[in-house]
């Protein structure tokens, strides 16, 4: 295989919690697409006139069949040409694994609670109706915990550093490098969510570097994100390692 082609190597991680095996089955689905769509690229470029005839045939029933399949075949080899594609699925891609990085936090720190649930303890009181929908202390303690849980993730990455930190005593960033990363990471995925991806004045006010490009686009690729999977899959599974030591939480363990 060409090395071009090569996925990047992960770290092996054999013990782990439940909250990073859902994060960690999410990145396996991103980087499995991924592949599936190189693949399928491969492929349709060593069958072009079977993969052509049946694309076309697919929009055989549009309004005027005529036009659409005139405009269809001009630009067919774009089409069926994953690079046409690869912005547009690669920014996907990168919204759902930086979703997936801020889910494992909130699994994980749903684990940490049902362990032990006075680290939200705190002067805050509960109204009686909240409280009496409960048959039991145990439901009780759940529904606090993920009201807390939900109250705090809503914040963002800073408030979710804190709390860790007050609460948890533990860093999740280890260094500032570390912590900068991640930010940009983040803060990427806003822009690609709600600017399309347009670099805006207020972005560039926070990344200095791009202000000779306001108005132009993050252009996101396949080999990006896949970096981008390998250093958060690192990343979490070093901070679950150090989480379920801690607080002693339920382990999976897979066979080298």
């Amino acid at each position: 295989m060409n090395k071009e082609n090569q996925k990047y190597p992960a770290k092996i991680i054999t013990e782990f919690t439940e909250s990073f095996a859902n994060f960690q089955q999410e990145i396996q689905r991103s980087e499995m697409l991924i592949s599936y769509l190189e693949t399928g690229n491969k492929l349709i470029s060593k069958n072009s006139d079977k993969a052509k005839k049946y694309f076309i045939s697919i929009y055989d029933h549009a309004y005027n069949p005529e036009i659409a399949k005139k405009s269809m075949t001009n630009n067919l080899d774009n089409y069926l040409n994953m690079e046409f594609y690869e912005i547009h699925l690669s920014s996907m891609i990168y919204v759902n694994t930086i979703d997936n990085f801020n889910t494992y936090f909130k699994d994980i720190l749903s684990e940490v609670v049902l362990a032990k649930p006075q680290i939200l303890k705190s002067q805050e009181s509960e109204k009686l109706d909240f409280i009496l929908e409960y048959e039991s202390m145990d439901d009780l303690i759940n529904a606090i915990a993920n009201k807390k849980i939900e109250e705090l993730f809503y914040k963002g990455i800073e408030d979710i550093e804190k709390f860790f930190k007050s609460r948890l005593k533990i860093d999740i960033f280890k260094t500032d490098e570390e912590r900068e990363i991640i930010n940009r990471l983040i803060k990427q995925r806003n822009l690609t969510v709600h600017n399309r991806r347009k670099i805006s004045k207020e972005f560039a006010k926070l990344f200095p570097e791009l202000n000779q490009k306001i108005g132009e686009y993050l252009n996101f690729e396949f080999r990006y994100v896949s970096a981008i999977n390998l250093h958060l899959f690192n990343y979490v599974g070093m901070i679950d390692e150090e989480i379920s030591q801690k607080f002693k939480l339920k382990k999976i363990t897979t066979p080298i």
